[in-house]
């Protein structure tokens, strides 16, 4: 994966990231209490550079120091981002104690699905301890149409923990500490560009480990592409 991310900063400028953004978070955003905005699990976050101009104060979270690089190059990249407004924190969430701040949002985006449902429940009383009235949580997760749980269930891999439902969410996040005041679930097949982006990944990666073979590759690249239809949920919750 790492060279997945590296090849992420490589192709995609800050401009590509938030031109193909969809950021539901904006809707609300003349709601936010005062506070900061935390994305946890960040990677070359999209969703912060998308914040970048504010003054707010922004933390960065990841457990891969790597991704904490790239993001805050891609920040100082920009002369309108304010820098000294970011924070970048290397921490292995849930384990690692989050700041003590007063949060006015919190992203939790493509994390939950690689941990299991009891473990995400746990998950949202700690997001509950560390929330106050008004503090807003996106979630994105993969749904149980998500092409990958098929392929899981016939190849017995865990690579992701778990396929969610918007109960399954509701469970997490529950009624009376939250609210859900935002809910969509996303089917789409890959663009042209990403499909191009994969094959380009995976050339990488057959050259990084020494595949040569042209049909082991191309049968590499055909069993990634097919069928791959990503189906998500994106939620957003808000502190009671």
């Amino acid at each position: 994966m790492k060279l997945y991310w590296s090849l992420i900063f490589k192709k995609y400028s800050n401009e590509e990231l938030l031109r193909h953004l969809n950021n539901p978070i904006r809707e609300y955003e003349s709601e936010m209490i005062d506070g900061v905005i935390a994305d946890i699990g960040c990677g070359q976050s999209s969703y912060l550079l998308d914040f970048a101009t504010t003054d707010r104060k922004l933390i960065a979270i990841d457990s891969e120091q790597l991704q904490l690089d790239f993001l805050k190059k891609r920040v100082e990249s920009d002369y309108l981002n304010k820098i000294e407004n970011w924070v970048f924190l290397n921490k292995n969430f849930p384990q690692d104690d989050l700041p003590n701040e007063q949060y006015s949002l919190i992203i939790i985006s493509n994390l939950l699905h690689f941990f299991t449902f009891e473990e995400c429940l746990e998950i949202g009383k700690l997001i509950s301890k560390i929330s106050t009235k008004g503090t807003l949580i996106y979630v994105v997760v993969h749904s149980d149409k998500h092409y990958a749980k098929k392929s899981q269930e016939q190849k017995k891999e865990n690579y992701f923990k778990h396929f969610f439902s918007t109960t399954e969410l509701d469970l997490i996040f529950p009624n009376p500490l939250f609210e859900s005041i935002y809910c969509a679930e996303i089917e789409q097949t890959d663009s042209k560009k990403v499909v191009e982006f994969t094959k380009e990944w995976i050339n990488e990666y057959c050259k990084v480990n020494n595949i040569t073979d042209a049909q082991t590759i191309e049968r590499t690249k055909s069993e990634h592409l097919k069928n791959k239809k990503q189906s998500n949920i994106e939620v957003i919750f808000r502190k009671t």
